[in-house]
């Protein structure tokens, strides 16, 4: 597989979060591995484990929206034959189910792929809104 292969899944990727972000979680769900270690870290519980796991996650999240767009600010892309990683900042605006106005929305986000077959699939994703600095207070548990 050639790097234009994983640019590729990575731009599909991102093409499938216009359907996530209209409460359709079936396209994004198609780009995330099959396998039982898939995991998935999103900010709205604990990190996920297994394909049913994180299927029900990925639903849950996109039951949410109703309407939104995304922009990627790519920080950092690498791949191998098998293995591949991007991390970004997704910022964009949403619209919450039952609200009338458009938000404003950035994450976090870490991406790992992997080869399965003869396509890349999502192995691993973590996004959290976490994107300027902030003081170490806030990971005490107080």
């Amino acid at each position: 597989m050639s790097n234009h292969d994983f640019d590729s899944a990575v731009e599909s990727y991102q093409q499938a979060l216009d359907a996530f972000l209209k409460g359709d979680a079936g396209p994004v769900s198609e780009h995330f591995s099959r396998r039982d270690d898939v995991t998935l870290a999103n900010p709205l519980g604990p990190p996920r484990v297994g394909r049913a796991d994180v299927e029900t996650a990925i639903g849950q999240a996109s039951a949410h929206f109703e309407d939104g767009f995304m922009r990627f600010e790519e920080i950092s892309r690498y791949a191998t034959d098998d293995l591949g990683y991007v991390v970004w900042i997704e910022r964009g605006e949403v619209r919450l189910v039952g609200t009338q106005t458009m938000a404003p929305s950035s994450l976090r986000v870490t991406m790992i792929f992997r080869r399965e077959g003869d396509t890349w699939k999502v192995a691993h994703r973590h996004a959290d809104p976490i994107t300027s600095d902030r003081p170490v207070s806030i990971v005490l548990e107080t």
